[in-house]
């Protein structure tokens, strides 16, 4: 009986639906429809909830204006290609944040020296140089002047565009010895000055002082530039640091001092040129 009585419900509401919509003006229908939708908003807003949510899931999405389909090969794809942007741009930001700290620690010496941008080492097993940005305007790039860094001596010009680091194998510059002793710089070995040769794999030597002349070096002692082959803006500037001192086992009276500069030179990103 209640089956029979919800039909007939249904079909009158039925009627009276296609009656109010093609009977009644609409003037009047709109009256009645603020109020219907308030009356069924416990039924629609659940189920209009579960329509978007499936639709949203397994439903077809639109896509922007200009975009097209594309399939899973060309996503995959360019997800790599944006992976590979990340990483790129990462190391460029690196570059620049470790460039920066290179820039804090010149302080006054960007008043005599021009930063120049170092393009990349050399690949050469038996080299040690740089390539940088060329030509150098109003600094003196000319062969044989020096070339600094933030904390030394970096190397020579060699040729157009190339910096001969100093520890280039068979460079050669002129240095003297000596420590800081309670806040005050003090000669190792007065009078004498050490002819500072580059070895490769990062490192210097000194090899031409007797093992009785050279005793008095140690290692953590600094070698500092007195080359008059430099300009004067270069006069004891750090040119490294001695790690060892012992005899030379082809000389045996004679010293093998090793020398490292504070850095790997071959990984800086800028050097310093004199301006003129």
């Amino acid at each position: 009986m209640s089956q029979f009585r919800f039909n007939h419900a249904f079909v009158m509401m039925m009627v009276g639906g296609t009656a109010c919509a093609f009977l009644i003006p609409p003037r009047i229908t709109e009256r009645a429809k603020g109020k219907a939708d308030v009356l069924l908003y416990p039924i629609v807003r659940p189920v209009r909830g579960i329509a978007d949510s499936i639709a949203g899931r397994w439903g077809e999405k639109k896509l922007p204006a200009g975009e097209r389909p594309r399939g899973d090969g060309e996503i995959s794809r360019e997800n790599i290609e944006l992976k590979q942007q990340v990483v790129f741009l990462t190391q460029q930001l690196e570059d620049l944040r470790l460039v920066e700290a290179e820039r804090k620690r010149l302080g006054p010496l960007l008043k005599y020296f021009k930063p120049v941008t170092v393009i990349g080492a050399d690949s050469a097993p038996n080299r040690e140089s740089l390539s940088v940005t060329w030509p150098v305007t109003g600094a003196d790039n000319s062969t044989g002047a020096g070339v600094m860094w933030a904390e030394g001596l970096a190397g020579k010009f060699a040729e157009s565009g190339r910096v001969r680091l100093v520890t280039d194998p068979g460079f050669t510059v002129t240095g003297e010895f000596g420590r800081w002793e309670n806040g005050q710089w003090r000669q190792v070995l007065p009078g004498t000055l050490a002819s500072v040769k580059g070895a490769g794999n990062g490192t210097m030597r000194v090899i031409h002082l007797s093992v009785e002349v050279a005793k008095a070096v140690r290692p953590g002692d600094w070698v500092i530039v007195s080359d008059p082959s430099l300009s004067d803006a270069f006069k004891t500037v750090q040119i490294g640091q001695v790690e060892s001192n012992q005899p030379d086992p082809a000389k045996p009276l004679f010293a093998e001092i090793v020398i490292k500069p504070r850095t790997d030179l071959k990984r800086l990103k800028e050097v310093l040129v004199l301006k003129k």
